[in-house]
């Protein structure tokens, strides 16, 4: 039996990786062209890249929830320092270096970690709304 916390996980990793998809729905051609990417390259049938992006969004949820169990933010003005904080200090920091060395354009930059900040909002509230 699945216990009530890993339905709450589970769920909200759909939930972001829905939001994931409209997101790149909306900016997919911005994001292949900053990336010189051409349609052709895309192959949206094939589904590992799917895969990893449901899998990344559970260990991001679980992640989160652990963060917020362990710091227990008092209101959500914590809980938005949180992610925001998470987002700027950790997600940004690390792949700000990816960026640099790929010599990708900042508008690649900000389609990806932009998702990664709303992701991050969104999370966090749900957790902290419904734990």
């Amino acid at each position: 039996m699945i216990s009530s916390e890993s339905a709450l996980i589970l769920t909200i990793a759909i939930l972001n990786f829905t939001i994931g998809g409209f997101w790149y729905m909306l900016f997919g051609q911005k994001w292949a062209l900053a990336w010189g990417l051409s349609q052709e390259q895309l192959n949206k049938k094939d589904p590992q890249p799917y895969l990893v992006a449901l899998i990344g969004s559970i260990w991001t949820v679980y992640g989160m929830f652990l963060l917020i169990k362990h710091v227990r933010p008092q209101g959500m003005g914590e809980l938005l320092g949180l992610a925001i904080g998470t987002w700027l200090f950790i997600v940004v920091g690390i792949g700000a270096k990816h960026y640099a060395f790929a010599k990708r354009s900042l508008t690649a930059f900000l389609i990806d970690y932009l998702l990664d900040l709303v992701s991050l909002i969104v999370i966090s509230i749900l957790l902290y709304l419904y734990h």
